[in-house]
């Protein structure tokens, strides 16, 4: 797959600025998103709302019995995850924002205190359970295919993990205190990259893309280790994301999309 920003990467410096502005919407939320079309969606407290790629609004979503929605999902447009933590509740939405099936209920496999989910290949799904320290993978018919158990046994340590992404047949989690965790598509642990801090990141390509400096966004190689910077046009943005050769920067009344600087500057 082709990455534009990856070649761009090779060619600025650090700490390169120069992003162009392409459009700036109001809106209201504390967490963004994007589909892999590049459609923006943004959380607020119960309510989703989707926006095409030009800015203009699309859709609404709210299931008010299920309370707040702690984190989305959007690998597979057509089959957006959703996750409520507090009724430890997933819930399937399509490209339209309609809920497609009913919710999954999570105690039914033993994961009442699920803290962290993402999608997976095939339409399957990682969960991540903060009381057994267990990371489980199910597929489609949400069969197990996958489940680490004593995850603390196996690190020697017991983890606090925040985030957690599927990219390239490879799992990342980010334990803040001690750096992001790398996991096999089978659950086998591999190592420790050395970023911490994190609440959220982004895995593109073979770069790890993540900010915790305002206004500067960090891009880290995973294989050669190369650390490369780059300034933001804003700093008081509340959540960022990452889709193709954009960046969308969520401030607490605003979505602004910028164009990454072009490979002739």
């Amino acid at each position: 797959m082709f990455y534009p920003i990856l070649l761009l990467l090779q060619l600025l410096l650090p700490v390169k600025s120069g992003f162009t502005h392409v459009w700036t919407i109001p809106v209201k939320g504390d967490k963004v998103a994007t589909d892999n079309l590049g459609n923006p969606l943004v959380i607020d407290k119960d309510v989703l709302n989707k926006y095409r790629d030009n800015g203009t609004f699309f859709r609404t979503f709210s299931n008010k019995r299920l309370g707040k929605i702690s984190a989305i999902d959007a690998m597979n447009p057509l089959k957006i995850a959703v996750f409520y933590k507090d009724f430890s509740r997933i819930l399937y939405l399509d490209n339209t924002l309609t809920e497609n099936g009913n919710a999954i209920e999570l105690e039914k496999f033993d994961l009442e205190q699920a803290s962290l989910l993402c999608a997976s290949y095939g339409n399957g799904i990682w969960v991540y359970d903060g009381v057994a320290y267990s990371l489980t993978r199910f597929n489609q018919e949400m069969q197990r295919t996958v489940q680490i158990l004593n995850l603390n046994q196996i690190l020697g340590y017991t983890p606090d993990p925040k985030y957690l992404m599927e990219h390239d047949n490879h799992l990342y989690m980010s334990v803040p205190e001690r750096g992001i965790l790398q996991f096999d598509i089978f659950g086998t642990y591999i190592r420790t990259i050395p970023i911490t801090g994190l609440t959220k990141f982004q895995v593109i390509g073979q770069n790890i893309f993540y900010s915790k400096t305002p206004g500067i966004l960090d891009a880290f190689q995973i294989k050669t280790l190369q650390e490369n910077q780059f300034e933001l046009p804003i700093n008081d943005y509340i959540d960022m994301c990452i889709n193709q050769d954009r960046i969308y920067l969520l401030r607490k009344d605003s979505l602004s999309a910028f164009q990454f600087p072009l490979q002739s500057e």
